[in-house]
């Protein structure tokens, strides 16, 4: 029973390899033609055509080749005045420069792709430009950049008709959670982009990465299979050995040594692996290890000493872009210098056009002297403007020292209770210190290390407290300093709690026979946002002053019973971005924060 099932097994891994062929040398014959066809052509749209069609069949083939052609493509759109084809091969260069590992060029075209294609509003471009940048910030693993673009490419999924730009988005965005081990968001976006866009391979690889490492291999197996047709077919041979590596690693845990090694056999001989010396280092690594459980000390060392030279080569190969991103700012700051000559060549027409129409100089010294009595006035009304703004200034300081004022008994109180458990904890501490010694000089080493065990509890709630009263000293100090409008990642919870107690307390302190009840309900999901703390620290004590007086004159007031109490809510409200309901400045963020005071319960 297991020959036909071998066989079966060496048929169908001759069949992929064929057709991996055939289909490479398709990809092949489809560039020669264009190739052909380009030395035929003399009119520059249709040469245009046919070198940004090069550049885009080599992107993750040839990154190189796709990089030459590319920028022989954008000087030809620059020629021909049309801004979206030159967006276009902008963003094919942040491509083919992301492949190659010159991320800062990369980064560099796809940002002036960005601008022009906002310039244009061209929403579909949009999207695959943002993902280009997002994509180009995974590979240098800065995963926040990263997915700021991915939630960009996102706002414009309404107006795109293309399922395929969707879920691509989607793919490279559940590849970088899947890099942040946030697993769970991870799949939620790979399952996504995997109805979207179900051909592409990269989508089954992610998702086989996550089940990797959720533990389920049948999955993960299942997974890295799917996608190996479709990567052959396209020739992304990066992919390929990136799967294959991983396959090894799957057969490895399930203790399949043969497979284990005839798969990092493949990742490590995978075509176009020379232009792909991460993976090849990680193929490398896996069968190093592969031959080093097996006790094959030969092969062992092979890989061993090949791990070593794909590690120089690749540190060669950063020096190499370097000297390379120099080579090529040095051809870019020849063309500024170009255009910078171009522009003073046109002042000198200008002015010679002014030498001609000297006539109209009597009327421009007219219009001249009553702009600069305007400008003068200009000058006098900012002048006064400064000047109130400074007294608003002061004004806002001396409203936070009066605050402060009212603070102090609030702030006395709170940092009471801390103190005197640090007191109290420090007195137990001292008696049991002297139990201590008395146990030591008894001979009882039990007892004494049951003191010792108090002891360093009571020392873990003294520092507890400590840093609490610190804390709260460091609220007062930062509350009386002026604000230097710089914003902070702050926990708003933590904020808005510190503040309401420091206000109850306050109020206590002006009239001891007040008394409140305080319900919270803070939203735990909240994260830290960036605000100005002192500011937003006013605004919150200012409504909690408000809100307690506001109740103790209602229970000095009422003639019926009432139980003065505050509530404090806060919730993450989810806001469309682009809608009116939405700052456009701020179309970046997802959600914000807001704390309700509901005062009369």
């Amino acid at each position: 029973m297991r020959l036909p099932s071998f066989i079966m097994k060496i048929f169908i891994f001759l069949f992929l390899i064929i057709l991996f062929v055939s289909q490479t040398q398709a990809q092949k014959d489809y560039i020669d033609s264009l190739k052909e066809k380009l030395n035929y052509q003399t009119e520059d749209t249709s040469k245009y055509k046919l070198l940004y069609a090069i550049a885009t069949a080599n992107m993750f083939t040839q990154a190189d080749t796709s990089v030459e052609y590319a920028r022989k493509s954008l000087q030809l759109a620059q020629k021909l005045k049309n801004k979206k084809k030159e967006a276009s091969c902008l963003g094919t260069l942040c491509v083919g420069l992301t492949v190659l590992g010159n991320y800062a060029s990369a980064l560099e075209f796809g940002f002036k792709a960005l601008e022009i294609f906002t310039n244009l509003k061209d929403t579909s471009s949009l999207i695959i430009t943002n993902l280009q940048l997002m994509n180009c910030y995974k590979e240098q693993e800065d995963y926040t950049e990263a997915l700021k673009y991915g939630y960009q490419a996102k706002q414009f999924f309404k107006t795109a008709e293309d399922p395929g730009k969707k879920g691509l988005v989607l793919s490279v965005m559940s590849s970088v959670y899947e890099k942040l081990n946030r697993l769970d968001s991870a799949l939620y976006y790979g399952k996504q982009a995997l109805q979207l866009y179900p051909e592409w391979s990269g989508t089954s690889l992610t998702l086989g990465d996550i089940y990797f490492k959720q533990g389920f291999l049948d999955s993960s197996l299942k997974y890295y299979r799917s996608t190996i047709l479709f990567a052959s077919n396209n020739g992304l041979n990066k992919y390929l050995s990136d799967i294959y590596n991983n396959m090894s690693k799957l057969f490895d845990l399930y203790g399949n040594k043969d497979s284990s090694i005839s798969y990092a056999i493949k990742s490590i001989t995978q075509e176009g692996i020379d232009a792909y010396p991460e993976g090849k280092l990680r193929a490398a690594i896996q069968l190093a290890n592969l031959y080093e459980k097996e006790q094959l000390a030969d092969s062992t060392l092979k890989y061993q000493k090949l791990i070593i030279s794909l590690k120089d080569s690749l540190y060669s190969r950063v020096k190499t872009r370097e000297a390379q991103n120099y080579a090529f700012n040095l051809v870019m700051h020849q063309q500024r210098l170009t255009a910078e000559l171009q522009q003073e060549e046109n002042k000198v027409k200008v002015y010679v056009l002014i030498g001609v129409l000297v006539i109209f100089l009597l009327i421009g010294f007219f219009l001249l002297r009553n702009n600069i009595q305007k400008q003068r006035a200009k000058e006098k009304i900012e002048k006064a403007y400064e000047s109130l703004r400074s007294t608003q200034a002061q004004l806002i300081q001396s409203e936070k020292m009066a605050s402060l004022g009212e603070l102090t008994a609030g702030i006395a109180h709170e940092i009471q209770n801390p103190l005197n458990f640090v007191n109290n904890f420090s007195e137990v501490n001292n008696e049991l210190i002297t139990e201590l010694k008395h146990e030591l000089n008894s001979g009882n080493i039990k007892e004494a290390n049951n003191i010792i065990t108090d002891i360093e509890s009571n020392e873990q709630k003294i520092n507890h407290h400590g840093m609490r009263a610190d804390a709260i000293v460091k609220s007062m100090i930062q509350h009386s300093r002026a604000s230097a409008g710089q914003k902070e990642s702050t926990d708003i919870n933590a904020l808005a709690d510190e503040y309401l107690r420091l206000s109850y307390h306050g109020l206590r302190a002006k009239d001891k026979l007040f008394n409140a009840t305080i319900q919270t309900d803070f939203d735990p999901t909240i994260q830290k946002i960036d605000i100005i703390p002192q500011d937003i620290g006013r605004v919150l004590l200012n409504l909690f002053n408000n809100a307690f007086y506001a109740v103790s004159e209602k229970q000095k007031h009422s003639s019926e019973p009432y139980k003065p109490t505050v509530i404090v809510r806060t919730k993450k409200i989810n806001i469309e971005p682009g809608t009116d309901q939405f700052p456009r400045s701020h179309a970046m963020r997802s959600s914000s924060a807001c704390v309700n005071g509901y005062l009369a319960r």
